[in-house]
């Protein structure tokens, strides 16, 4: 199940629920119709079984929004397919944004 808290006049949580306890999480700030999403979390044990992609669709079919803005670790290659597989795409770089790592700017329009 899936539970959605207003933080801030501005940040929203969504809150994956199993079994009662949380289990996901997905954070977003939304200025001027534009949503950044600050933090997309799943518990390791958890993982694999889809709850990412449950919070991103129901964030994606139910606020209003021209587009949705993120940045991924260019390591994390799960995190780029379901991106991917949602209808993102890479339109920048920030060099060593993540310690060594690069940080891919992506984003996807409604």
């Amino acid at each position: 199940m899936i539970e959605k808290e207003q933080i801030s006049n501005t940040d929203k949580l969504y809150k994956y629920i199993l079994d009662d306890e949380e289990v996901g999480y997905l954070e977003i700030r939304i200025v001027d119709s534009v949503i950044d999403i600050m933090n997309l979390f799943v518990k390791e044990t958890n993982r694999k079984q889809g709850i990412a992609t449950k919070l991103m669709k129901e964030l994606i079919e139910n606020e209003e929004y021209s587009k949705i803005m993120l940045e991924v670790n260019e390591h994390n290659k799960e995190a780029l397919r379901l991106y991917t597989k949602l209808g993102f795409s890479e339109i920048s770089f920030r060099e060593r944004y993540y310690g060594e790592n690069t940080a891919i700017i992506m984003e996807r329009y409604k």
